[in-house]
């Protein structure tokens, strides 16, 4: 019986070490220093599956932070839009967004498979780069702007998902190359991550009171997949933080959509 208790109390710690370190990556929420736990195998052991955990806390902040803007009556849709957006590129520190970026100019570079994941780890922006943020950011900005200026209900579920998406893909599919820090965090990744995956779908599907979100959801996994695959042979990080605001982009395209039928 003791154990029993040990063996649980050990993959309590792993499981909180794990939601600390997908929380401090993914994130600008800060962690005590003398909390933080090394980057182990065993402390990522249940790192894909806390990356949708995270989403609770991001959902949380957009949820407050819509709520807080709607009582600003004197301001424009569009300025509530742009500090929304302001607000998703902040809470990651602009992580996804630079993957976004980095994955535009090696998609749109019409260069071999070996030269594209060379561009995805070069640290310069090109004009595709710089293009591509400008529209997702501009897209969320109007997007964000739309449902304030049709009093939309914001759907608290969308971080969520767009982490769930992340996570999911991080679990199941080959990476592009060895070592990234797609390599490096997925490397304890577990099939049986999938069960969990598959539950909290549903969940959100059912909490969600929606349909076309996840529909979105299955299709925006189902051909990034497909794209990661046939143009980079894989996965890397660059590819999870573009699909995460790519997805994110789609979601509340979803929404709004959804409002109008």
């Amino acid at each position: 019986m003791l154990k029993l208790i040990q063996i649980y109390i050990r993959k309590l710690l792993y499981k909180i070490n794990s939601f600390l370190i997908a929380l401090t990556f993914l994130s600008i929420f800060p962690a005590p220093q003398k909390f933080l736990p090394e980057w182990n195998e065993k402390n990522l052991r249940y790192f894909c599956v806390m990356i949708p955990v995270t989403g609770f806390l991001f959902a949380t902040c957009w949820l407050g932070f819509f709520y807080a803007l709607g009582l600003a009556e004197k301001i424009s849709g569009t300025l509530r839009g742009f500090l929304m957006t302001f607000l998703t590129l902040s809470l990651t520190g602009g992580l996804h967004m630079d993957g976004l970026m980095d994955t535009c100019d090696a998609i749109f570079s019409r260069r071999d498979r070996e030269m594209r994941l060379k561009i995805l780890s070069d640290t310069h922006a090109g004009s595709f780069a710089v293009m591509g943020c400008a529209l997702a950011l501009m897209a969320k900005t109007f997007l964000f702007a739309e449902i304030f200026s049709q009093g939309i209900k914001i759907n608290f579920f969308i971080p969520i998902y767009s982490r769930l998406g992340m996570a999911v893909i991080l679990n199941n599919i080959k990476f592009a190359k060895s070592g990234g820090l797609a390599f490096i965090t997925g490397a304890a990744r577990k099939k049986s991550g999938n069960i969990f995956f598959l539950f909290l779908f549903f969940i959100l599907s059912f909490a969600n009171n929606s349909i076309i979100i996840p529909v979105i959801f299955i299709l925006s996994l189902i051909i990034w997949t497909k794209i990661c695959s046939k143009i980079f042979g894989g996965i890397t990080g660059d590819l999870l933080g573009a699909y995460l605001e790519i997805s994110e982009i789609l979601f509340l395209t979803g929404t709004v959509i959804e409002n109008c039928i």
